[in-house]
């Protein structure tokens, strides 16, 4: 039936017979606009398969398969670096990006990533102290990015905070210290791959480094992935991004106010050779000069954190006031010696004494000078070396797009 037939049927057509009619229509349209729906729905399960992504119960579309994030840290900002309470302060951006096949048929600038929806990698800092002062997240999509074959999400998560790094002071004050943002995720390794971005370079912005007048920075960033179970009350093993740079501590500080000045006393001692040394003051200087050193190795011990191993200034420390305390005994010894045996018999033995004293001491500072070298000033040629080698990953990725990298080390690189 035409709709002019139609439409003149109705005109002759009774109300009742119309609104009947009009009815019948009405439920056919519906019945077939439900048929339409399901189809649609359908193609939809369909190419949510294809793509392998399933879609739960609370509308969160999930990935069957592990899905690979690219990460890349920038310090932004480094703040005060605490030795005492072991923590720094930073201001970090991180890039995180993974592919989302789920995006390919949106249209392009007017797709919104919504995390109750879409896949995301729920990445968490495991190390910062408290709650962040700044925390903002902002996601982006990108279609047809070179060397991806899906939909790219870039997310850029900015924050700020304070951080805990279980400082290594051994080589106190000679140290190279690590400044780590850990970074992992609630999603099991079965879900989640962590790596350093292929195409580019983690950083560290050196200039707004704040804590210069204590520690100089290095300009390279090494990414070294791990995995952990601690932090989370599961059986489930976690990836774990470890986002490093790296400081050394300006040791003239201690040079002059400790080294040198601990050095001129034990001078000093000394300058008891001009008292007799059956004379009992001498022994009352060179117990005047130990409590001095106890002084200054009290006022380094200010500085540290409560340790259970000796740094290398401690070594030191604790060296001069054992030599300041055999100084001591051969003193009392000489006083000693001095109601049995002739004078002139006595100072010869304590110029022997003494210089055996004194070459004792020249062979400490010789052999804590050769330890120093070999360890502690050893990391710092290699932290030089790892910055070279990071200028040369650098290069490497502007000549050939991406990054060069060897095991689980970012800063892994051929010699070749």
């Amino acid at each position: 039936m035409s709709p002019m037939t139609s439409g003149i049927g109705f005109q002759s057509q009774s109300p009742e017979l119309v609104t009947r009619r009009l009815t019948t229509l009405l439920k056919e349209n519906n019945f077939d606009m439900n048929q339409a729906t399901s189809a649609l729905n359908d193609l939809s399960n369909r190419i949510m398969r294809a793509v392998g992504i399933k879609t739960s119960h609370n509308i969160t579309l999930e990935r069957k398969s592990m899905v690979t994030v690219e990460v890349k840290c920038t310090f932004l900002k480094i703040g005060d670096i605490d030795t005492p309470n072991q923590n720094f302060q930073a201001e970090i951006l991180v890039q995180a990006k993974w592919e989302e096949p789920a995006l390919d048929f949106a249209e392009k600038n007017k797709q919104v990533f919504n995390t109750n929806i879409f896949w995301e990698p729920k990445l968490v800092i495991s190390n910062v102290i408290k709650d962040f002062d700044i925390n903002q997240k902002n996601y982006n999509i990108f279609h047809k990015e070179e060397g991806y074959n899906h939909a790219v999400v870039v997310l850029l998560w900015r924050f700020m905070g304070k951080f805990r790094e279980n400082l290594e002071l051994e080589q106190f004050p000679f140290d190279v210290q690590e400044l780590t943002i850990q970074l992992t995720s609630e999603r099991s390794i079965d879900e989640i791959d962590l790596i350093e971005d292929r195409h580019s370079m983690s950083t560290v912005n050196v200039n707004m480094f704040q804590d210069a007048q204590e520690w100089s920075i290095y300009h390279h960033v090494e990414c070294v992935s791990k995995f952990t179970t601690v932090e989370y009350a599961s059986t489930a093993t976690h990836p774990v991004m470890l986002m490093q740079t790296r400081v050394r501590r300006k040791f003239g500080f201690f040079f002059w106010n400790v080294v040198v000045i601990v050095t001129l006393i034990l001078a000093l001692t000394f300058g008891g050779l001009s008292i007799d040394a059956n004379n009992p003051d001498r022994m009352g200087l060179t117990i005047t000069l130990f409590l001095t050193s106890v002084a200054f190795k009290l006022v380094i011990k200010s500085t540290l954190p409560t340790i259970s191993y000796l740094t290398y200034l401690d070594i030191y420390m604790l060296g001069n006031l054992l030599f300041l305390a055999l100084q001591s005994a051969e003193c009392a010894m000489m006083c000693w010696l001095s109601k049995w045996l002739p004078l002139s018999e006595v100072i010869l033995w304590d110029n022997w004494t003494i210089g055996s004293l004194a070459i004792l001491l020249i062979a400490f500072h010789l052999i804590l000078g050769i330890l120093v070298y070999n360890t502690a000033l050893k990391k710092r040629r290699k932290m030089r070396q790892m910055d070279r080698d990071y200028d040369k990953r650098r290069a490497y990725m502007e000549n050939h797009g991406v990054l060069l990298t060897r095991g689980n080390s970012s800063l892994a690189v051929d010699k070749d």
